[in-house]
């Protein structure tokens, strides 16, 4: 038997029966919600109300695809897929009905939508709260933003953030932020994810914290900024600083620990850039933690090692100065070109 036939196999036997009820409920879900659309889109934004509509068809081809991504077991491939279905139908769902979910009401794994403060539109937050959580004991707060192309849903769905989001006690919210290149145009939709959340849940406000990987690892940098009295601490993950957003961060930020991640071997985002930015940040006597995973590649399951150790550095407080030199590299102009999915 080839590994492809194996794997396909391996699929089968996890998801069972529920792989097809979630190919019902992924096709019949989506046709409703296409013959809805023209009702949906002043509700959702109509710069992105088909993007929905094109989540449940690529989840059901993911469904259907016998591959497994590089640094999965097929079990972990297979759990992840079936929680990115059931958090995009009930985004899909709550969108058809216009009845939406409270976030204060999520336990586990879910999906919230927040009104824009912007425009009054429904916009998309995934969540996970830990099974710790208790309103009397105040968590701390991890705003996580996605990278490009990918969704919030994506993001948060892989078994490792629950894993996270359980050892620490943190509470994670991912906003979709419309899927804007950079969050830029949307960093008021990140702000309203984080208000939304400090309002439903009991947040330490000592602890909150902003952290994204790939193009939300950039986006960082853009975005903390905006109120930087708000975060305790923020995490690039494979992302970095841009040149053009230097010198704001540093007058803004001096005294905010940052945390920068990277794979030594990242086919998309050179290592070079998250590097130079933890240089640039050390520099300019900002307190910087660096890490940086051998052979790790620009999908962030590989990182996971530094991506364990730098969350709880962070959710401690815990600076880890770079012991080494890292040289003088120039800080990017932009970010990269990509059409790799994280």
């Amino acid at each position: 038997m080839t590994r492809g036939a194996l794997v396909t196999a391996a699929l089968a036997l996890l998801l069972g029966s529920s792989a097809v009820d979630l190919r019902v409920s992924l096709h019949s879900t989506a046709a409703a919600y296409l013959a809805s659309m023209p009702k949906i889109g002043p509700i959702a934004g109509r710069d992105t109300t088909y993007d929905y509509y094109e989540r449940l068809n690529e989840d059901a081809a993911l469904l259907d695809d016998p591959s497994v991504p590089q640094g999965y077991s097929a079990a972990e491939w297979s759990q992840t897929i079936t929680r990115i279905s059931q958090l995009d139908i009930s985004l899909a769902t709550q969108l058809l009905h216009a009845t939406y979910d409270s976030m204060s009401g999520i336990r586990g794994l879910g999906e919230a939508l927040v009104r824009s403060s912007r425009d009054g539109t429904m916009q998309p937050v995934a969540v996970y709260v830990p099974s710790s959580y208790s309103p009397a004991r105040p968590a701390p707060l991890v705003v996580l933003l996605h990278g490009r192309p990918q969704s919030e849903t994506q993001l948060i769905a892989p078994p490792y953030v629950a894993e996270l989001a359980e050892r620490s006690g943190a509470i994670v919210v991912a906003p979709w932020g419309r899927g804007y290149y950079d969050f830029r145009g949307s960093v008021g939709d990140v702000y309203d994810a984080l208000d939304a959340a400090t309002r439903a849940f009991s947040i330490d406000p000592r602890r909150r914290y902003l952290a994204g990987y790939s193009m939300g690892g950039f986006s960082v940098f853009e975005i903390a900024p905006a109120r930087p009295q708000v975060w305790a601490a923020v995490m690039s993950v494979a992302g970095a600083l841009l040149g053009s957003d230097s010198q704001r961060l540093v007058a803004t930020m001096r005294r905010t620990p940052f945390y920068v991640l990277t794979g030594s071997a990242d086919e998309s985002i050179p290592t070079q850039f998250p590097t130079a930015t933890a240089a640039f940040l050390q520099s300019a006597g900002m307190d910087v933690s660096f890490y940086s995973e051998p052979g790790g590649i620009h999908r962030l399951i590989t990182l996971l090692p530094i991506l364990t150790q730098a969350w709880n550095d962070m959710l401690h407080g815990v600076v880890r100065a770079p012991q080494n030199a890292l040289g003088s590299l120039s800080l990017p102009s932009m970010i990269p070109a990509s059409i790799f999915k994280p």
